[in-house]
């Protein structure tokens, strides 16, 4: 018999946004003892939250104030308030049928995985007996050792999603974090988590050609990156100061078709499939922004985009 699940959640509980919650008082055990896990385990301690411990599939070196126990089962799993897997996704569903054949989780404890894609459904095998399911994804990037990732959660956005108590136990621990929770239904974790991908992996890719481009115009690897960073900060900068539209400055937000002409000319093909592509995503923003229709439409044709295309997207 499927069993009864508490509500499912996609909004805030109505506890004051601030105001202190059960996250002092809860107890957490994590599951991966990688980037991510050592990191947020750095996190949650620093932060005040009892971590029973980060559980792995083989001992390894971890920071100072972690307790790692590894093989098996972990041996607080029916201890903690809260279970967090901090795995990769193709990872979740054999850890989650790994840890219910030992056992499950209990009534009142609250099982939440990392993932940005996947929803807390990924985790049913662990409710047998009424656990709460849930997820927590931070929506920051983790590529350094984990006492600096650490320090990357405070004031960063946390995707929230899943049953009623284990959102509540969510957001009580990003609060606890300095971060700030949002809740995004189940339906549209894709599309948040495509967001996020842009965000970061997309915009790295964006700087690598561009170091490569710089490269092939003369300049060693290091001044390349030495040269790029200034512009990429500044471009994040006004974002958040103006917004996307004000921000935009370049050729096409002018309608300079010829230098769009001369930069598709001067690229290798490769590079420009992409230069087109995100051409015409910055020729929509170009638009919202004011650019006139017949510069717009001009622009387009160098890009690949027919003047119907450029119209229809004049909204941004």
């Amino acid at each position: 018999m499927k069993r009864a699940r508490n509500r499912r959640a996609s909004a805030p509980t109505s506890r004051k946004p601030g105001a202190p919650g059960p996250g002092a008082a809860l107890t957490v055990g994590i599951v991966g003892p990688g980037r991510a896990g050592l990191g947020l385990a750095l996190a949650l301690t620093r932060a005040g939250v009892r971590v029973l411990g980060v559980h792995g599939r083989h001992r390894k070196p971890v920071p100072r104030g972690v307790k790692l126990t590894a093989d098996g089962a972990p041996p607080w799993l029916r201890e903690a308030d809260v279970v967090i897997l901090a795995v990769r996704d193709d990872a979740l569903r054999p850890l989650v049928s790994q840890l219910a054949e030992a056992g499950g989780l209990a009534h009142g404890q609250v099982a939440l995985h990392l993932s940005g894609a996947l929803t807390h459904d990924v985790l049913e095998p662990l409710a047998a007996e009424g656990a709460a399911l849930g997820s927590m994804h931070p929506l920051m990037t983790v590529s350094e050792e984990p006492g600096r990732a650490s320090q990357h959660f405070k004031g960063a956005c946390f995707a929230l999603e899943g049953d009623l108590a284990a959102v509540a136990a969510a957001d009580a621990i990003t609060r606890r974090l300095g971060a700030v929770p949002a809740f995004i239904a189940p339906e549209a974790k894709a599309a948040y988590h495509a967001g996020a991908v842009f965000a970061s992996n997309y915009v790295l890719a964006c700087l690598a050609t561009a170091e490569r481009l710089l490269e092939d115009a003369g300049m060693s690897r290091e001044s390349a990156r030495a040269a790029l960073l200034p512009i990429a900060r500044a471009t994040v900068d006004n974002v958040g100061r103006l917004g996307p539209a004000a921000a935009l400055t370049g050729p096409i937000a002018r309608g300079d078709v010829e230098t769009v002409r001369k930069h598709l000319r001067a690229v290798p093909p490769e590079v420009a499939a992409l230069y087109e592509a995100l051409g015409r995503a910055t020729l929509a923003i170009a638009r919202h922004a004011g650019l006139e229709t017949a510069k717009a439409e001009a622009v387009g044709r160098a890009l690949g985009v027919g003047v119907e295309s450029v119209q229809r997207n004049a909204g941004g």
